[in-house]
């Protein structure tokens, strides 16, 4: 198949420009030999002779950089135009090219026979199909995993040699049948339009790139020739063509410029980086350029939005200066309003965000040279503020949030509303802490369109920097921040705020960048160990455990059944075994304010009891109790509680709570002395501490489980409930746990609750098992 492309190149009065039928690619077959590629290479922008400036020539290198070609093809260009005197100025013009490849040509050529519509390499598959090919959508386009398809008699066809059109119109590529072709001639421009006689270049081949992420086959790029005369008005004159790869190349042979100062639009689809597919909504993106001394240039997230800069700037300076002096000031204005400092600008964040007068240096580039593909600093920041601005919503968002900013900086070359830049700032704290960088990287790379630069380091430096972050290096290495700007919804007054915001952000030693913490070193920051095994609670999810290891000198998270939770009553009931018997030892239940054998029970204390015995009803229970009343009354609430109408007890004095104490008057110097007795008790159970005042815990407590448990368990049907205190019940549950369960009072103020302890369960073989248990909804308390 031959491709002979019409590009619209007219001034229409009072008509609209070409768009579907009009501008349509002609297909013949009376052509019958194929150019080579060193002649491409020869006409390339590079070697042409209207291409003399090596910035120039760097502007199109990101359309070679897209280069990946699998197959190419050879395109037979074909524009009509009018001249501005009426004239027709017709050139053909041939070149061979790949979907990945630009379009370029030179004013002669020998005729192929026969060419394939372009097509891609393939690349990682992407979650997403390819629609149904019918009827409705024969001959139409669909790019997928960097794959042209067409759909063409009922299939999919990725290799195509067919006589068809080809339009496009509203981001979709159409092949169709060809009608009656009669070349389109404009009538010549009238006076009003644009000065003919300075600035007209003739025949210019153009190219470049069109990319949000790339605009995808379908879209439609415009120029429209600007008035230098009229303060760069916009012109009836405009020259349009249709993008036919995957990787947003586009191209325009033999141009005829009246006036080398246009505004460019590209419209279409384009590949979005977030999600890896195309983009679900059309896209319309600008650039302001200036060919007086390039035929080469691109489209994207910068141009659009420093294109109003530009054409403020040529108004300041009294619409006296080229388009192309201001282009790179413009650039650097932008790029300064995100932080960013290349090429002369200021970066923005001194004091508070620059308020414009940045003067570019020589260097200093233009929008329109940039590609998301050039693997250095320009294509980095161009990539970053793409992601940007693509984080803020669908593409209708996006484009309306970047003309604000675009907006903004229009005026004095700064973006000062510091409310807008802290919510997107946000948006990409969120996008950064999901992995929403990660897999924008990987959804790129496997476009394979180029390399993909370091454009988190800008989309990270932004949101930090705007959230009051001093930069990441050595000396504030392993620091751990919260977010203290007060405009953003992940504000917290102070580091260890309970309620708020979670999120905390350190400075990684290794990439010298802050990211989000993790919960591990977000809980454990400052937090001091003091011995091997130590257990504390988090610092912001108080509900989450760490482990002290000595030996790293760093806490960790614990290993699988390191630190055991407190199981409900009714769940250790449900999961006995057949013949298995359970005595739950427990703490008495809430008590009043005297403390001595007397006290009392409160109301609210009698109300968990029977809560708990609610979880027995139906069971044959054998109770037991100390000697004071609270323990009883405990048991008996439990007893109402499970429907129990006849309590038959046991009172056993070893469940008074003394057991473990060794010498009652030590324990009692050190309860005054050491912070009460939670403190000497706990530290006794965790640490061995006051050996003076305390049995052994492990020979004592073997001795407590041989001589008082397991004799009783002949009076145990199934089930028994014994309630104790809190000084026994510590230890006791400390030693049949090998401290696995956090009641470390002394270090982390967790103590027993109220009707918590620990199930003794008794197999039919006469081996023990212990699970700690809670009777409400929490095994410990925190004083």
């Amino acid at each position: 198949m031959v491709l002979v492309w019409t590009a619209c190149d007219s001034v229409h009065h009072g008509t609209l420009p070409c768009e579907g039928d009009d501008c349509i690619a002609v297909l013949s077959d009376g052509v019958d030999s194929e150019i080579s590629s060193s002649s491409i290479d020869d006409d390339s922008p590079e070697s042409s002779g209207s291409s003399s400036s090596k910035d120039k020539n760097k502007s199109s290198s990101s359309v070679e950089k897209s280069s990946n070609s699998s197959s190419s093809s050879t395109h037979r260009w074909q524009r009509h135009s009018s001249s501005s005197n009426g004239t027709k100025d017709t050139t053909h013009v041939e070149k061979t090219s790949s979907a990945s490849t630009p379009v370029t040509s030179s004013a002669s050529h020998t005729p192929s026979s026969s060419i394939s519509l372009p097509t891609s390499s393939s690349v990682e598959e992407q979650p997403e199909t390819l629609p149904e090919c019918n009827a409705a959508s024969e001959g139409r386009a669909y790019t997928l995993a960097g794959v042209l398809y067409y759909c063409l008699s009922g299939k999919w066809e990725t290799d195509v040699q067919i006589t068809e059109g080809v339009t496009c119109k509203d981001g979709v590529l159409n092949l169709k049948k060809v009608r009656a072709y009669k070349p389109m001639f404009a009538p010549a421009a009238d006076s009003d339009s644009v000065a003919t006689s300075v600035y007209r270049r003739e025949g210019v081949r153009i190219s470049g790139v069109a990319q949000k992420g790339p605009f995808q086959a379908g879209a439609s790029i415009k120029i429209v020739e600007l008035d230098s005369a009229k303060r760069l008005a916009e012109t009836r004159r405009t020259h349009e063509a249709c993008i036919v790869s995957a990787n947003g190349t586009f191209a325009f042979d033999g141009v005829d410029l009246v006036s080398p100062y246009a505004k460019v639009e590209a419209y279409g689809f384009y590949r979005d980086e977030l999600t890896g597919r195309q983009s679900s909504s059309l896209l319309k993106l600008n650039a302001v350029v200036d060919l007086s001394k390039r035929d080469s240039f691109n489209v994207n997230m910068l141009t659009h939005m420093a294109a109003p800069r530009v054409l403020k700037l040529v108004q300041d300076a009294g619409n006296n200066q080229p388009i192309g002096s201001q282009s790179g000031r413009a650039l650097s204005d932008v790029l300064s309003s995100f932080g960013i400092s290349l090429g002369g600008s200021t970066g923005g964040f001194n004091g508070g965000w620059n308020r414009g007068g940045a003067t570019a240096s020589s260097g200093q580039k233009a929008a329109e040279d940039l590609s998301i593909f050039d693997n250095d600093d320009y294509g980095a920041a161009l990539l970053a503020i793409s992601v940007m601005m693509q984080s803020y919503g669908s593409a209708n968002e996006m484009l309306y949030f970047a003309n604000r900013v675009a907006e903004d900086i229009q005026g004095d070359g700064n973006w000062g509303d510091n409310n807008t830049k802290a919510k997107l700032a946000d948006k990409l704290l969120k996008l950064d802490s999901e992995g929403g960088l990660a897999k924008i990287r990987r959804n790129m790379e496997s476009w394979k369109l180029g390399e993909v630069p370091d454009f988190e380091k800008y989309v990270r430096s932004f949101w930090t920097r705007t959230h009051n972050f001093e930069t990441c290096g050595t000396m504030n290495a392993g620091q751990v921040k919260h977010v203290n700007n007060s405009q953003s919804e992940y504000f917290v007054s102070y580091y260890e705020q309970p309620d708020g915001p979670r999120i905390r952000f350190i400075c990684d030693a290794s990439t010298k960048s802050w990211r989000v913490a993790t919960d591990l070193e977000k809980d454990t920051y400052g937090l001091k160990g003091d011995y091997n095994g130590q257990i504390k609670n988090g610092i912001i999810n108080q509900n989450k455990l760490y482990v002290y290891d000595q030996s790293k000198r760093g806490w960790r998270e614990p290993l699988p059944g390191e630190i055991l939770d407190f199981s409900s009553v009714d769940d250790v009931l449900k999961s006995l075994a057949a013949g298995e018997k359970v005595i739950f030892f427990l703490r008495h239940a809430e008590r009043g304010d005297d403390t001595g054998k007397k006290g009392h029970l409160t109301t609210n204390g009698k109300k968990q009891s029977q809560t708990v015995g609610e979880m027995f009803k139906g069971e044959d229970i054998y109770f037991a109790n100390s000697t004071y009343t609270r323990s009883y009354e405990t048991c008996e609430n439990i007893a109402l509680g499970a429907g129990i109408t006849a309590m038959g007890n046991d009172t056993i004095p070893e469940l008074d709570g003394e057991w473990f104490v060794k010498d009652e008057s030590k324990f009692e110097e050190y309860k005054n002395s050491d912070g009460g007795g939670w403190v000497v008790t706990s530290a006794y159970a965790y640490r061995g501490s006051y050996s003076d005042a305390f049995y052994p815990m492990k020979s004592r407590g073997d001795e407590y489980i041989a001589e008082v448990v397991k004799p009783r368990f002949e009076k145990v049907n199934k089930v028994a409930v014994w309630i104790s205190h809190d000084m026994l019940v510590v230890p006791l549950v400390v030693y049949c746990t090998e401290g696995k369960v956090n009641l470390r009072y002394f270090d982390t103020k967790q103590w027993i609750n109220y009707l918590a302890g620990v199930a003794i369960i008794m197999g039919t073989d006469g081996s023990i098992r212990y699970v700690p248990v809670k009777g409400l909804s929490s095994g410990t308390m925190t004083m």
